[in-house]
């Protein structure tokens, strides 16, 4: 679990980089990673996605992915 700083840094994080809807995550195999889930047209939308995935990172200290919402994913999860 992340702490209501984290979370609110990384909804800012999304939404300065051009993504205001709610944040959903592939299922969580790893404490250290998360792979964030986009629509396609919501992630070309996005200014930059390699450095917001550096931003992200940093805030949850760990491996941030950033990509576009497939079945292969599995079922999203809300990020919390």
């Amino acid at each position: 679990m992340f702490s209501i700083g984290q979370r609110t840094a990384v909804e800012g994080a999304f939404r300065l980089a051009g993504h205001a809807a709610p944040l959903v995550t592939a299922p969580v195999t790893s404490e250290d990673e998360r792979v964030f889930l986009l629509e396609p047209e919501a992630l070309r939308g996005v200014a930059d996605v390699r450095t917001l995935e550096q931003v992200v990172g940093q805030v949850l200290g760990g491996k941030v992915a950033v990509v576009e919402r497939t079945a292969a994913w599995g079922m999203p999860v809300p990020f919390e």
